[in-house]
């Protein structure tokens, strides 16, 4: 008989990534009420050490404004963890929420980012802010000649658009392709391309959504040692946002910052959409159709989007 040592190394492993989950999490929900008492008394040291430095520093403006309140109070909503990620969201009050993320450094879990609102976060909203890891397509190279387009060419040409979807196991993969180039997000503009219309995404296990797919125009400004702007310039700003029901599930945008979930070179603007965004946890029998977002039926173009196997 071999000894039991060797015989549950499996379990035990198992059992120690558990454990350290959920010490991860507990770690991340305990520096939200270290963020609560610092809040409370006032205390901006303590409230800043809870940060990385890069948003510290940013933070640091704020000193002068920070009193002592001692009515704050913040209830942890839910907290994803992965890696040395983390995504935390919290309410602070009845109309006012805060999604936190988290980086680990050091051992220690710190405030890398928050965004508040007046209305309570989609939970899935976790799985775009820490978006999984490569689905089989793009570890295939993204074949996107693989996938069939949209519109027949002449009606594309009339559009100024094309469009092609395809799903695997992680993500559904959009495509726009425009008649023309696209500026990089970020760059100057001074037309935000477009013409393409909001889309629909229906699934045969999640309902029907809407994803919102602009450019806009952002104001890039720089400014003095007094802290006035002293020059604009017009960038380029790519937003998706996923609705379902008239509720946002989820955004994010590509300028001077990238998102990991849109990709614009050439003429092609990539659109990455995590399943478990719109609640799919298992693709095998999802079916999807993607069409222009004309209630209640589609105009231009609508059909079935591809699975690309495993």
């Amino acid at each position: 008989m071999r000894p039991l040592a060797t015989r549950i190394p499996a379990i035990a492993l198992l059992t120690l990534t558990v454990c350290c989950a959920q010490s991860d999490q507990s770690k991340v929900e305990a520096v939200l009420k270290q963020m609560e008492r610092a809040e409370q008394s006032g205390d901006f040291n303590a409230l800043l050490s809870l940060f990385t430095p890069e948003k510290s520093a940013d933070l640091e403006q704020m000193r002068p404004y920070l009193k002592a309140r001692p009515e704050v109070q913040y209830r942890a909503l839910g907290t994803f963890v992965r890696g040395d990620e983390a995504v935390l969201l919290a309410q602070a009050a009845l109309d006012n929420f805060v999604t936190m993320k988290f980086r680990k450094q050091g051992g220690q879990w710190k405030i890398r980012d928050q965004a508040w609102r007046n209305t309570a976060p989609n939970p899935n909203s976790v799985y775009a802010l820490l978006p999984p890891g490569p689905g089989a397509f793009t570890r295939a190279g993204s074949p996107w000649d693989q996938i069939a387009a949209g519109m027949d060419s002449s009606q594309a040409a009339r559009l100024g658009w094309q469009l092609k979807a395809v799903f695997d196991e992680t993500y559904l993969y959009i495509r726009i392709e425009s008649s023309a180039d696209l500026p990089a997000p970020g760059s100057t503009v001074e037309k935000p391309p477009g013409g393409w219309p909001h889309l629909k995404i229906d699934t045969s296990d999640a309902g029907e959504f809407l994803l919102l797919d602009v450019v806009n125009v952002g104001d890039q400004a720089t400014f003095d040692k007094d802290g006035k702007a002293n020059s604009h310039r017009a960038s380029a700003a790519y937003m998706i946002r996923l609705e379902q029901k008239d509720r946002e599930v989820f955004s994010t945008s590509a300028d001077l910052n990238p998102s990991p979930l849109l990709d614009v070179t050439g003429r092609d603007y990539d659109i990455r959409i995590p399943l478990a965004t719109m609640g799919i946890m298992d693709s095998h029998a999802t079916r999807m159709t993607v069409g222009d977002a004309q209630w209640p039926k589609s105009v231009w173009v609508s059909f079935a989007v591809q699975r690309y196997p495993r």
